[in-house]
């Protein structure tokens, strides 16, 4: 059979990928049809009807983006299509019956993990009810929805999912990969406990470490894969001991199957790094870590049931920072029961963590959450299956994050938006770190490391300045209000203008570095021939501070005067062998 599977394709969707690898080991065709956003719903139908599948599968994963999926579907059979539509993933599964109601255009719902539910639709698109965990319209228009019959408890059974184009970095290329699938804990905003609650299985699942090591052989060897990024909602286990040897097993099963030099990228919870673990995974190729912090108030985290303190927050970000890797976390900021005192202390914390990317939000009521479960119980939750919305309890907790919610729209919550921009930078020189230590110098590491830091306290004034406002006007004045946070977005969203384009001068420099590295180390050019290539390219120079010439911006206070300058700057030009750092490191460990 024919069959087309819709879904994003910004960074590989292994869940579409690894249905398409069990469907073509049954026999069927399978074509994998990218739908990133609402524009390409013109090519995704004219791709679907050239083909004419009998099966399509939509991959409806997230709230944010389901009326889009159900434009598409829409927009499907308006333009002929008449074969077997369905749609899976979390968004779809918990509002099944709903979308079945709602749009006529849709023939099934998935309830869980698609592989072996893929091929079961496939295989009796004849009588839907021989499919176990689906939910489907009969024919005489009524629903029916056939439980599950549980999860895939052993993973190593499923084949690869496949593989098709690879992005790269710095000629590296880069794969998504699963270790294990679930969670053993319960936060408050997290569907995954309802989501096995809905359809069975173990929460928590594993893949072996020799089937790991097997997949990642195989994109070593034949796709040239050298950059690993671990999709794991958390790259550890519960039990430390456990996680320290299996990461030994992983990485000593690599070494003798000639997987060297690779970067990995991981998420993880703070009560689960230790320094161990990370020495562990730095020798695999640690680059990038993305912590769970999620709040910095201890009455936070209990109502989010994170069930970590704050004190494992902090002890993780000092491990990790002492091994200088990509480390980025996010911020709950505000959640139901919030009060100003709880969000006094993350600015605290913000103050004092200026180093690291970060971005903040307010914790959504998703459909099958603890959270949706609670507000719905207490009278508050709002909106629709589309869309679920809430007001915090205290007033002007609530009024700041309308505010920041606006003012921020741009700096914070969008894809391109200058939080995101600035991991991308660290991200950017924490790779080339990792495979082309010899072309970075002092000069280019205090760029990177001082935008970032200019970004997060630019953020972190705007937000004070919030609070200020905040604490002392009247929260049901909704005109002063909106005037109030009209300003504050022209001052952000001008300062954030200001802030991309010297992230963008330092972007510039390490791809310059990297398209120099065959000409010599950087090391061996005079100081003052690197200075003026950098000024006449438009790339990074000093930074003079807040300040400094243009508030900040990277530029040189005269050609002459700095020329003059010791190591220029003030900076060394050696490079930053990683092997001397690590050294360093060890030498350091035992404080």
């Amino acid at each position: 059979m024919k069959v087309a599977l819709v879904g994003a394709e910004l960074e590989e969707n292994l869940g579409i990928r690894y249905m398409a690898s069990s469907l073509e080991a049954r026999g069927h065709q399978v074509q994998i049809i990218p739908f990133n956003s609402e524009s390409d719903m013109e090519e995704v139908v004219r791709v679907v009807l050239s083909h004419s599948p009998e099966l399509v599968g939509l991959s409806m994963v997230f709230t944010s983006r389901g009326r889009e999926f159900c434009r598409l579907a829409e927009a499907l059979r308006k333009g002929g299509y008449s074969g077997h539509l369905t749609a899976g993933g979390p968004f779809a599964s918990f509002n099944c019956e709903l979308l079945l109601r709602d749009f006529p255009a849709f023939d099934s719902i998935a309830l869980g993990e698609g592989e072996t539910l893929i091929c079961n639709l496939a295989e009796n698109l004849n009588d839907l009810s021989l499919i176990p965990g689906i939910c489907y319209r009969r024919p005489d228009g009524s629903l029916a929805l056939n439980p599950s019959t549980n999860e895939h408890d052993d993973l190593d059974r499923l084949p690869f999912p496949r593989r098709t184009t690879f992005h790269s970095y710095f000629g590296k290329p880069i794969a998504s990969i699963l270790t294990s699938r679930g969670c053993w804990r319960d936060c408050a905003f997290c569907s995954i406990n309802a989501w096995y609650d809905r359809v069975g299985g173990k929460k928590f699942r594993m893949r072996s470490v020799d089937n790991i090591v097997s997949e990642m052989k195989e994109l070593y060897d034949l796709h040239g894969v050298r950059i690993f990024n671990f999709q794991d909602d958390n790259f550890f286990l519960p039990d430390r001991s456990q996680a320290l040897q299996r990461f030994e097993s992983l990485r000593d099963k690599l070494a003798q199957e000639g997987v060297e030099d690779i970067a990995i990228a991981i998420k993880a919870r703070p009560d689960s790094i230790t320094r161990e673990s990370i020495s562990i995974l730095d020798d695999l190729g640690l680059f990038r870590v993305f912590l769970g912090v999620e709040n910095a108030s201890e009455n936070g985290l209990a109502n989010l049931n994170r069930r970590q303190t704050v004190e494992q927050s902090l002890n993780a970000l000092e491990i990790l920072n002492d091994f200088d890797v990509h480390l980025a976390f996010n911020l709950l900021m505000f959640e139901p029961d919030t009060v100003m005192d709880d969000l006094l202390i993350n600015l605290r914390f913000i103050e004092r963590h200026l180093d690291n990317p970060f971005n903040f939000c307010r914790a959504e009521a998703h459909a099958g959450t603890g959270l949706e479960e609670r507000l719905k119980a207490e009278g508050m939750l709002l909106g629709d299956y589309f869309g679920l919305d809430y007001r915090l309890k205290d007033p002007q907790c609530e009024a700041f994050h309308q505010v920041v919610n606006y003012a921020f729209f741009d700096r914070n919550f969008s894809d391109f938006g200058l939080h995101y921009f600035n991991m991308q930078v660290d991200f950017t020189y924490q790779l080339l770190r990792r495979f082309y230590p010899e072309v970075l110098s002092e000069s280019l590491r205090g760029a990177v490391k001082s935008f970032i830091k200019e970004t997060n306290l630019d953020t972190y004034k705007c937000l004070c300045q919030v609070y200020d406002f905040i604490e002392s006007a009247d929260p049901s004045n909704r005109l002063e209000l909106q005037a109030f946070a009209a300003d504050m977005r022209a001052v952000v969203d001008g300062r954030s203008r200001h802030l991309h384009s010297q992230g963008e001068r330092i972007l510039n420099a390490l791809n310059y570095a990297y398209d120099r590295r065959s000409q010599g180390s950087p090391g061996a050019w005079p100081a003052r021939e690197r200075a003026v290539e950098a000024l006449q390219a438009g790339f990074a120079s000093p930074y003079f501070g807040m300040g400094g010439p243009e508030q900040g911006a990277y530029t040189l206070r005269s050609t002459e005067a700095s020329m003059g300058e010791a190591d220029i700057f003030g900076l060394t030009p050696v490079p930053i062998p990683y092997h001397l750092f690590k050294s360093q490191l060890s030498r350091g460990a035992g404080r």
